[in-house]
């Protein structure tokens, strides 16, 4: 986007200066006409803009986010023997339609 901006304003510049230049009077020397120095200032823009376009713009690179994996942590399950006259059977619960353990009498 700079690089643009640049040449657009040099650009308006050098065309400026090349009219004016191409639009001066002519100076009268030893009664003859001659129209000389309207190239120097065309030649010392346009060196700019070579300068300042040929010039190396480095660019920071976009930070890298390394996001970690989460961790899960998974409790043991602590089994229990089940009382007497009772055993443990998988039944669905109804209300998060989930196998839930339950005791159930023998």
């Amino acid at each position: 986007m700079k690089r643009l901006i640049y040449v657009a304003v040099f650009g308006s510049i050098l065309a400026m200066s090349t009219l004016f230049a191409t639009q001066a009077d002519a100076h009268w020397r030893g009664g003859r006409c001659c129209w000389g120095g309207g190239w120097i200032a065309p030649a010392l823009i346009g060196g700019v803009v070579g300068y300042e376009l040929s010039r190396p713009h480095y660019y920071e690179p976009a930070p890298v986010y390394i996001q970690q994996p989460p961790v899960y942590i998974q409790q043991p399950q602590i089994v229990q023997e089940p009382p007497v006259g009772y055993h443990w059977q998988m039944m669905t619960d109804p209300a998060t339609n989930q196998q839930r353990p339950v005791l159930v009498p023998n």
